[in-house]
Protein backbone atom coordinates (compact mmCIF):
# COMPACT_ATOMS: atom_id res chain seq x y z
CA UNK A 1 0.00 0.00 0.00
CA UNK A 2 1.40 3.29 -1.17
CA UNK A 3 2.05 6.20 0.80
CA UNK A 4 -1.09 8.03 -0.37
CA UNK A 5 -3.26 5.46 -0.11
CA UNK A 6 -2.27 5.75 3.79
CA UNK A 7 -2.67 9.27 3.92
CA UNK A 8 -6.25 8.71 2.09
CA UNK A 9 -7.62 5.98 4.94
CA UNK A 10 -5.58 7.44 7.69
CA UNK A 11 -8.80 10.05 8.32
CA UNK A 12 -11.04 7.23 9.01
CA UNK A 13 -8.81 5.04 10.87
CA UNK A 14 -7.82 7.85 13.21
CA UNK A 15 -11.53 8.44 14.05
CA UNK A 16 -12.29 5.23 14.11
CA UNK A 17 -9.51 4.93 16.95
CA UNK A 18 -11.21 7.85 18.30
CA UNK A 19 -14.27 6.25 18.88
CA UNK A 20 -13.59 3.26 20.82
CA UNK A 21 -11.02 0.59 18.90
CA UNK A 22 -8.90 -1.30 20.25
CA UNK A 23 -5.70 0.40 20.96
CA UNK A 24 -6.66 3.75 21.44
CA UNK A 25 -4.24 6.40 23.36
CA UNK A 26 -6.04 9.76 23.61
CA UNK A 27 -7.27 12.50 25.64
CA UNK A 28 -11.11 12.96 24.87
CA UNK A 29 -14.10 14.58 25.60
CA UNK A 30 -16.97 13.30 24.70
CA UNK A 31 -20.53 14.50 25.26
CA UNK A 32 -24.23 14.54 23.52
CA UNK A 33 -26.25 17.79 23.66
CA UNK A 34 -29.47 17.74 23.80
CA UNK A 35 -30.73 21.44 24.34
CA UNK A 36 -31.14 23.48 21.56
CA UNK A 37 -28.71 25.94 19.92
CA UNK A 38 -25.07 25.99 19.37
CA UNK A 39 -22.78 23.25 20.95
CA UNK A 40 -19.11 23.40 21.34
CA UNK A 41 -16.98 20.28 21.57
CA UNK A 42 -14.30 22.57 21.92
CA UNK A 43 -13.79 26.58 22.22
CA UNK A 44 -11.28 28.59 22.72
CA UNK A 45 -11.45 32.49 22.96
CA UNK A 46 -8.15 34.25 22.90
CA UNK A 47 -8.30 38.30 23.41
CA UNK A 48 -4.80 39.72 22.65
CA UNK A 49 -5.00 43.32 24.89
CA UNK A 50 -1.31 43.77 24.85
CA UNK A 51 2.25 43.29 23.82
CA UNK A 52 5.06 44.69 21.57
CA UNK A 53 4.95 48.17 19.95
CA UNK A 54 6.13 46.81 17.13
CA UNK A 55 3.25 46.11 14.34
CA UNK A 56 3.90 42.44 13.31
CA UNK A 57 6.10 41.67 16.24
CA UNK A 58 3.22 39.16 18.15
CA UNK A 59 1.46 36.72 17.59
CA UNK A 60 -1.79 35.48 18.68
CA UNK A 61 -3.03 31.26 18.27
CA UNK A 62 -6.34 30.40 19.17
CA UNK A 63 -5.41 26.42 19.01
CA UNK A 64 -2.15 24.57 18.35
CA UNK A 65 -2.43 21.31 17.23
CA UNK A 66 0.94 19.15 16.95
CA UNK A 67 1.64 15.43 15.99
CA UNK A 68 5.50 14.73 15.52
CA UNK A 69 6.62 10.99 14.90
CA UNK A 70 10.37 10.60 16.11
CA UNK A 71 13.08 9.03 14.40
CA UNK A 72 12.34 5.53 13.69
CA UNK A 73 8.95 5.86 13.66
CA UNK A 74 7.60 5.61 9.81
CA UNK A 75 3.85 5.94 10.64
CA UNK A 76 1.29 8.55 9.41
CA UNK A 77 0.69 11.68 11.48
CA UNK A 78 -2.24 13.77 11.61
CA UNK A 79 -2.14 17.96 12.63
CA UNK A 80 -5.68 17.57 13.40
CA UNK A 81 -8.90 15.44 12.31
CA UNK A 82 -12.09 16.89 11.89
CA UNK A 83 -15.42 15.30 10.43
CA UNK A 84 -19.03 16.86 10.24
CA UNK A 85 -21.29 13.28 10.26
CA UNK A 86 -25.30 13.64 9.41
CA UNK A 87 -26.16 10.42 10.77
CA UNK A 88 -28.84 8.06 9.38
CA UNK A 89 -32.14 10.49 10.03
CA UNK A 90 -30.50 13.90 9.94
CA UNK A 91 -30.45 16.32 7.51
CA UNK A 92 -28.24 18.98 7.78
CA UNK A 93 -25.63 20.78 6.15
CA UNK A 94 -22.14 19.40 7.05
CA UNK A 95 -18.93 21.28 7.20
CA UNK A 96 -15.75 20.19 7.39
CA UNK A 97 -13.84 22.61 8.44
CA UNK A 98 -15.21 26.49 8.11
CA UNK A 99 -11.48 28.79 8.36
CA UNK A 100 -12.84 32.56 8.44
CA UNK A 101 -10.70 35.68 8.82
CA UNK A 102 -12.82 38.40 10.04
CA UNK A 103 -11.68 42.06 9.89
CA UNK A 104 -13.78 44.96 11.32
CA UNK A 105 -11.30 47.58 11.12
CA UNK A 106 -11.45 49.41 7.23
CA UNK A 107 -7.75 51.14 7.45
CA UNK A 108 -6.36 47.40 7.92
CA UNK A 109 -4.73 46.61 4.51
CA UNK A 110 -2.68 43.78 5.76
CA UNK A 111 -3.25 40.30 4.26
CA UNK A 112 -6.45 38.43 5.45
CA UNK A 113 -6.11 34.83 4.17
CA UNK A 114 -8.88 31.97 5.28
CA UNK A 115 -6.15 28.96 4.31
CA UNK A 116 -2.55 28.59 4.50
CA UNK A 117 -1.03 25.63 3.74
CA UNK A 118 2.68 25.66 4.41
CA UNK A 119 5.00 23.27 4.06
CA UNK A 120 8.46 22.61 5.92
CA UNK A 121 11.56 21.22 6.16
CA UNK A 122 12.77 22.56 9.68
CA UNK A 123 11.87 23.82 12.46
CA UNK A 124 10.95 27.44 12.55
CA UNK A 125 14.25 29.41 13.28
CA UNK A 126 16.60 26.27 11.82
CA UNK A 127 18.88 26.61 9.32
CA UNK A 128 17.98 25.54 6.11
CA UNK A 129 19.31 22.22 5.15
CA UNK A 130 19.80 23.18 1.22
CA UNK A 131 17.16 20.98 0.09
CA UNK A 132 13.31 21.01 0.10
CA UNK A 133 12.35 17.89 0.90
CA UNK A 134 9.11 17.98 -0.58
CA UNK A 135 9.03 14.83 -2.48
CA UNK A 136 5.41 13.65 -2.89
CA UNK A 137 3.70 16.66 -1.32
CA UNK A 138 0.20 17.97 -1.84
CA UNK A 139 -0.88 21.27 -0.72
CA UNK A 140 -4.72 20.38 -1.34
CA UNK A 141 -6.06 17.02 -2.24
CA UNK A 142 -9.35 16.15 -2.84
CA UNK A 143 -10.28 12.19 -1.67
CA UNK A 144 -13.42 10.65 -1.15
CA UNK A 145 -14.58 6.89 0.03
CA UNK A 146 -14.93 4.48 -3.05
CA UNK A 147 -18.42 4.75 -4.62
CA UNK A 148 -18.89 8.68 -3.53
CA UNK A 149 -17.18 11.43 -4.07
CA UNK A 150 -17.78 15.60 -4.47
CA UNK A 151 -19.75 17.06 -7.50
CA UNK A 152 -16.99 20.41 -7.41
CA UNK A 153 -14.10 20.51 -6.94
CA UNK A 154 -14.07 24.52 -6.24
CA UNK A 155 -16.63 26.55 -6.25
CA UNK A 156 -17.45 30.04 -5.89
CA UNK A 157 -20.73 31.46 -4.10
CA UNK A 158 -22.61 34.19 -5.29
CA UNK A 159 -20.70 37.35 -4.00
CA UNK A 160 -17.66 35.46 -2.81
CA UNK A 161 -15.25 37.41 -5.38
CA UNK A 162 -14.93 40.66 -4.46
CA UNK A 163 -11.66 42.88 -4.69
CA UNK A 164 -11.63 46.54 -3.11
CA UNK A 165 -8.91 48.21 -5.51
CA UNK A 166 -9.67 45.70 -8.89
CA UNK A 167 -10.14 42.32 -10.61
CA UNK A 168 -10.20 39.77 -8.17
CA UNK A 169 -8.49 36.45 -8.93
CA UNK A 170 -9.48 32.87 -8.47
CA UNK A 171 -6.23 31.87 -8.95
CA UNK A 172 -3.53 34.41 -8.83
CA UNK A 173 0.35 33.32 -9.69
CA UNK A 174 1.79 37.15 -9.43
CA UNK A 175 4.10 37.13 -7.24
CA UNK A 176 5.87 34.60 -9.33
CA UNK A 177 8.63 35.21 -11.51
CA UNK A 178 8.77 34.46 -15.01
CA UNK A 179 11.29 32.19 -14.10
CA UNK A 180 9.11 30.28 -11.62
CA UNK A 181 6.54 30.24 -13.93
CA UNK A 182 7.74 29.01 -16.77
CA UNK A 183 8.39 25.24 -14.70
CA UNK A 184 4.89 25.07 -13.40
CA UNK A 185 1.96 23.06 -14.95
CA UNK A 186 -1.06 25.42 -14.83
CA UNK A 187 -3.23 22.23 -15.59
CA UNK A 188 -1.38 18.74 -15.54
CA UNK A 189 -4.17 16.93 -17.59
CA UNK A 190 -2.34 13.66 -18.08
CA UNK A 191 1.26 12.91 -17.13
CA UNK A 192 3.10 13.88 -20.37
CA UNK A 193 0.23 16.66 -20.66
CA UNK A 194 0.20 19.99 -19.94
CA UNK A 195 -1.45 23.29 -19.81
CA UNK A 196 1.24 25.88 -19.16
CA UNK A 197 1.88 29.14 -19.26
CA UNK A 198 4.74 30.59 -22.10
CA UNK A 199 6.55 34.20 -20.47
CA UNK A 200 7.85 34.70 -24.11
CA UNK A 201 4.44 35.52 -25.77
CA UNK A 202 2.61 35.84 -22.76
CA UNK A 203 0.04 33.27 -23.99
CA UNK A 204 -1.68 30.20 -22.39
CA UNK A 205 -0.41 26.74 -24.61
CA UNK A 206 -0.63 22.74 -24.45
CA UNK A 207 2.63 21.31 -23.93
CA UNK A 208 2.51 17.63 -24.94
CA UNK A 209 5.47 15.71 -24.44
CA UNK A 210 4.30 12.16 -25.84
CA UNK A 211 7.22 10.03 -27.60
Amino acid sequence: MNARTWIGRGLGIALGVMAGSVGAQSLMSQWSPESPGIAFGVAAGLLRKGGTDTPLKDITVGALLSARNGAGIHQVAFGAATEAWALPGSRSVLVGIESAVINEEPTNTYAKIANNAVFKNRADGAADPGEPRNANSIAYWVTAQPGTGFERGLSFSGGSMRAAGGNAAAIDLSDLSDEEIATVDLIRIRKDVSLRYDVHTRTLVLHDTRR
